[in-house]
């Protein structure tokens, strides 16, 4: 035991001795200003926090913060890289961010332990200079054997209580450390737990620090190392993902730079074509200088989209730039000055944060600059002419004959030009010239027949030019031919291939009947089956499951992952269920509900319960409750009571026939519903108001056969899907169709991921990852 006892003795005086010489060494390192400083107040941080971004604040200026940003939904950005925080981010009940444990003991510097002398207290005063052995704890002072003998013998010193000099040495040492740790950062076993100890370990599995006694009794079966093993494990597995950051950082720096060079290039083109178009206007009389401004509008317009795109791919970089940069800091400030509690304590979050940034699309994909030119007039010099009522007689058409460089008028004529085209690239340039409309002199039309034929005109150059200027004889021209909607949309109509990247579900899941899937806001896959739901990361390795529980069934899974069960209860009654799409089983909703017939049901975030169905209760003086035929969409509050039932009486339209898929777009308030009756897809506002509806009309070419799937992105978009057609529509947020896909293959599910790609599932189990909005 005397043995064991000196070598524990030793052991801890290494331990101490290389702890000692490593804080000593981190203490010599000069520490950085903006390491120490909150990038909000610019003075030296009070009670230090950070965010999941790892950028750290005063708790007072990040909480200011929060209050002034914080919108409807409790998100509120980090104020250096613009990452949001949301309330499920947070600390504590009552929503307070994690302290930064390292900004705050490198804020203290630490204090070493005052070395005094040890001499006899009543020797010294008598004048002999005897080395004291003993401590009175309650008078501090040190005593030689003999006056340490005779103190406690006297009546008014019998309760002091002595130490030896090695435990006052101990003592001092352990309450200067706890001192300098300030509030301790990992959480330990018991009372009992000493760091020096030869026995003392961390656990792995319950992330605490534990006591020889704690480990054998309550740890015995768990993973426990040292915390000098664990903190240098850590620093050693996260350098090779620092370099890949390091990379993405250079890479998006040097994209930066050939942004600014995309943007100069874009620009010049820009002044280029306006210079243009304000030297030709020159040539032109008082009555068309009105054109002038059209066509410096119409370069706007065009170039403003390529000009948006890269604002907003600067933006998303930049972001993105600062996102990597702050883990960096952060990262490499907790290697260089943390401490090895410190850096196990930070480990996960550093670690999952560094795997989310090195997941993440770069958005690094070059920038195609399409070559706008300002094409030639399209009319000669004689039709120009005649377009200023030269000509008196005859309605004939004018020839149309192609201008060369000899042709362009004199100061004598007046010059105009064709439209740029309708698609602002570079495939609108002379080579369409043919195809464009003819211009037609009309003559013997009265003016309220001139005024009608302008208000047919569907906004083609020319009628712009009609209605800008006051001239009847300019109004008298059109275009003998109008452009035709379904060349817009064959313009904006692809074939949905070469996938960027492609997952297979595991063949477990496979083997099951898949009730539906769906996409989470963070890319993880939600799928459905007879028996369990299945939680995946978006490169399709399962993070875990959860079983139904008995005599639940899975009725539907929305786009965005929410699953929503029902068990059947008799008479039109059913016990409904909706789980949260956050993978952790956690319940949205959950009441019984009374319904004829159940097409689709889901939930929105704040607990109330969506429900479509063909059928409604209503209630007659003579017989009572009976069912109504007509689509319908019902919304139940968190208490289960009904808020209101949409139906086509409140629309005065039959709108509603067989409603079947519902999603919620949370942050614009409005709710989408496909309708496969009434081969429509309607947009509700927070009041289920109608705010536009899109599909077959009458007396129009059909456009759907369906639709049977719709889904929404980020930016509002709705996704919808006609799987007999083998159609995808890509609307914005106000009905207005972007872009048509078509696919040979019929989808199980389409939806979007988190980073700007649109997903397709097949029945064989095949995930499809597509470029869609570029």
């Amino acid at each position: 035991m005397e043995f064991a006892g000196k070598y524990a003795r030793l052991w801890a005086m290494k331990v101490k001795t290389r702890c000692t010489s490593m804080e000593l060494e981190q203490s010599e390192l000069v520490i950085p200003r903006q390491l120490l400083c909150c990038k909000l107040c610019d003075e030296e941080f009070t009670k230090p926090c950070y965010l999941p971004c790892l950028h750290t604040f005063c708790q007072k200026c990040i909480h200011d913060h929060r209050q002034s940003s914080t919108d409807e939904e409790g998100y509120f950005p980090c104020p250096t890289c613009m990452t949001e925080v949301g309330p499920e981010e947070e600390d504590g009940a009552l929503g307070n961010l994690p302290e930064n444990v390292l900004a705050r003991r490198l804020s203290v510097p630490s204090i070493d332990p005052v070395k005094r002398e040890t001499l006899c207290f009543y020797c010294k005063n008598a004048g002999n200079f005897v080395e004291g052995k003993t401590h009175c704890v309650t008078c501090d002072e040190f005593l030689c054997s003999a006056c340490a003998d005779s103190h406690t013998t006297q009546e008014e010193f019998e309760d002091h209580q002595l130490q030896s000099e090695e435990d006052y040495s101990t003592h001092l040492e352990k309450s200067s450390s706890t001192a300098s740790l300030g509030q301790q950062v990992l959480p330990v076993c018991c009372e009992a737990y000493d760091p020096l100890d030869i026995g003392a370990v961390f656990c792995v599995e319950c992330d605490v620090s534990v006591c020889a006694d704690c480990h054998v009794n309550e740890h015995a079966e768990h993973r426990c190392a040292e915390l000098t093993a664990i903190a240098q494990h850590f620093e050693t597995k996260i350098k090779e993902p620092l370099k890949e950051l390091d990379n993405d950082s250079m890479e998006i720096s040097e994209f930066l730079e050939n942004l600014d060079s995309t943007e100069q290039t874009i620009l010049e083109q820009k002044d280029s074509l306006k210079q243009n178009v304000k030297e030709r206007t020159k040539q032109l009389c008082s009555l068309i200088k009105d054109y002038q401004k059209l066509l410096l509008d119409d370069i706007e317009r065009r170039f403003d989209n390529q000009l948006e795109d890269i604002k907003t791919r600067r933006l998303d970089l930049e972001m993105h730039l600062e996102a990597i940069r702050g883990v960096k800091d952060f990262t490499n400030n907790l290697i260089t000055y943390g401490s090895y509690e410190e850096k196990v304590h930070l480990r996960k979050k550093v670690g999952y944060r560094i795997r989310e940034l090195c997941e993440e699309s770069l958005g690094t994909d070059p920038i195609e600059i399409p070559s706008v030119t300002l094409m030639e007039p399209n009319v000669t010099v004689d039709t120009i002419c005649d377009m200023f009522g030269t000509i008196a007689t005859g309605d004939e058409p004018v020839a149309k004959e192609q201008e060369t460089k000899e042709d362009l008028p004199t100061s004598q004529h007046f010059q105009r030009y064709h439209s740029f085209g309708d698609s602002g690239h570079g495939s609108d340039s002379m080579e369409h010239a043919e195809t464009e409309p003819e211009l037609v002199e009309i003559f013997e039309k009265t003016p309220r027949e001139l005024h009608r034929q302008d208000s047919k005109q569907d906004g083609s150059d020319t009628d712009m030019l009609s209605s800008s200027n006051s001239s009847d004889k300019i109004k008298n021209v059109k275009f003998r031919e109008q452009v035709q909607q379904n060349e817009f949309e064959n313009d904006n109509a692809f074939n949905l291939e070469n996938p960027k990247r492609e997952v297979t579900l595991p063949a477990p899941i496979q083997k099951e009947c898949i009730k539906g899937i769906g996409i989470n806001e963070k890319g993880d896959i939600i799928v459905g089956t007879t028996s369990t739901i299945h939680v995946l990361e978006k490169r399709g390795i399962v993070r875990g499951q959860i079983p139904l529980e008995n005599g639940w069934n899975i009725h539907s899974v929305s786009s965005d992952g929410k699953v929503s069960m029902t068990v059947p209860r008799g008479d039109n009654r059913f016990k409904v269920r909706v789980l949260k799409n956050d993978g952790t089983g956690h319940i949205l909703s959950d009441f019984n509900v009374e319904s004829f017939g159940l097409n689709f049901v889901t939930s929105d975030q704040s607990g109330t319960l969506i429900i479509t169905s063909n059928r409604y209760a209503q209630i007659h003086k003579s017989h009572g409750k009976a069912a109504k035929s007509g689509g319908n969409i019902a919304f139940y509050g968190p208490d289960g009571h009904l808020i209101r039932r949409i139906t086509n009486e409140d629309f005065h339209a039959n709108l509603l026939e067989k409603p079947q898929m519902v999603v919620v777009d949370e942050k614009r308030h409005k709710t989408y519903v496909a309708d496969p009756g009434s081969h429509r897809v309607i947009a509700l506002n927070a009041d289920g108001e109608l705010v536009f509806e899109y599909g077959n009309q009458e007396g129009q070419e059909e456009i759907y056969q369906g639709p049977d799937l719709i889904s929404i992105d980020k930016y509002g978009n709705i996704i919808i899907t006609d799987k007999r057609e083998g159609r995808i529509d890509i609307l914005g947020p106000k009905g207005t169709l972007k872009k048509s896909f078509y696919m040979d293959d019929i989808p199980r599910f389409v939806g979007a991921t988190p980073d700007k790609l649109l997903v397709t599932a097949m029945p064989d189990g095949n995930m499809k990852f597509y470029d869609y909005l570029n």
